[in-house]
């Protein structure tokens, strides 16, 4: 089976670029994660609950009463 010289010149010259493409990428991935850390530094903790929110604390509070009736029960 012959090579083709041009093929692998061809890719040869791709390492460079795909180099390059990593390394845009990379750049990008950095800029996205300091963008992102600094929108959630905006976030205000106090802001009022949502309905998830809401009732995940019922249920913890369920949980909870759950737990001290069976300690009752037990000792």
């Amino acid at each position: 089976m012959e090579k083709n010289p041009d093929l692998a010149q061809v890719i040869d010259g791709a390492g460079p670029i795909a180099g390059l493409f990593v390394l845009l990428l990379a750049i990008a991935v950095f800029l996205l994660w300091r963008n992102m850390n600094k929108q959630l530094k905006k976030v205000d903790a106090n802001l009022p609950m949502g309905p998830e929110d809401e009732r995940e604390a019922y249920d913890e509070e369920l949980t909870e009463e759950a737990v001290t009736r069976g300690e009752d029960e037990q000792g």
